[in-house]
């Protein structure tokens, strides 16, 4: 069986999806039963298989009901929760169908799984995972040499100093104020390299681990934790 249309959210899940994809497992499940012996694990699974089809089936079902319906299209928190609960029990119908995909009648086109709940979730995704690389690139353009640990408090260091060569210049260092590499230090305070649009390169190596230890209240002899 093939549709003239792919699934791909689902908002375009269908009772008639749902209708034909658990008649499809359920022909499959009952066909099978004569032939499996009693209190074998095949049996069993068998058994299992058609108790909780029917339940995803009943669960989607229940979200295709008029008044369900009609409650999300006025209700925007009932909209979502509906939508998540079409989304994952039919991913969970259809983990179960995949067993079958290579059976003659699965129809490839439109029993799959959904990934977004519709086009704007897509959207919404795509648009976060953009920054997430753009963040990803930004750090990754650091090239972290040493940790410093912060001063001690009951023992325990507070925070850490990160001593960084410049990529691309290695005569040039930097001074950063945790992990994140968010702050530098540019010889009278802590600035943000985003804000200002200034290099943090502003040291020579020596300089920048003396520098370093010095706001980590240490002598320039202690550890230092190369990266």
């Amino acid at each position: 069986m093939t549709t003239a249309e792919s699934l791909r959210y689902a908002v375009d899940v269908t009772p008639d999806d749902v209708d034909t994809l658990t008649r499809f497992l359920m022909d499959r499940l009952i066909h099978h039963r004569p032939t499996l012996k009693v209190d074998t694990e095949e049996h069993r699974t068998n058994a299992a298989l058609r108790t909780v089809v029917p339940g995803f089936a009943g669960s989607l079902s229940h979200e295709f009901r008029d008044e369900v319906v009609a409650e999300a299209q006025t209700d925007g928190l009932k909209s979502l929760h509906r939508i998540q609960k079409i989304s994952s029990t039919w991913n969970d119908l259809v983990s179960v169908a995949s067993q079958w995909k290579d059976v003659e009648g699965f129809d490839t086109t439109r029993w799959c799984k959904v990934r977004f709940y519709d086009a704007e979730d897509e959207e919404e995704f795509r648009q976060w995972e953009d920054k997430e690389k753009a963040s990803a690139a930004e750090t990754a353009a650091f090239v972290s040499e040493y940790r410093i640990p912060g001063p001690r408090d009951g023992g325990q260091s507070i925070g850490e100093f990160v001593v960084v060569r410049d990529p691309d210049n290695p005569d040039r260092w930097a001074v950063f104020e945790g992990s994140s590499q968010g702050r530098h230090w540019d010889g009278t305070a802590w600035q943000h390299a985003r804000f200002t649009g200034t290099s943090p390169y502003l040291f020579g190596r020596a300089t920048a681990l003396a520098t370093a230890h010095q706001h980590a209240g240490r002598d320039a002899a202690d550890e230092e934790t190369p990266r």
